[in-house]
């Protein structure tokens, strides 16, 4: 991870406030879409977005996300 490239990106475009095709190519280094699949009836696409020196970012899943703020709660 170059978090020096990552920051001076991020820096550039904070306060964009419109994403243009400069904007994306600046700051996203590729994006991956991966085949669609049925969870719980519902139709979901996967998608990893890799960016400019900082490579592919892991988030959280909103399942994810809930319970880290119920364990927090506690």
């Amino acid at each position: 991870m170059d978090v020096r490239l990552l920051l001076a990106g991020l820096r550039e475009y904070s306060s964009v406030e419109k994403l243009t095709p400069e904007v994306v190519n600046k700051i996203i280094k590729r994006i991956e879409v991966h085949k669609s699949e049925v969870v719980d009836g519902h139709k979901q696409v996967k998608i990893d977005i890799y960016f400019t020196g900082a490579g592919l970012v892991d988030l959280a899943t909103v399942k994810e996300m809930l319970a880290i703020a119920e364990a927090a709660q506690k």
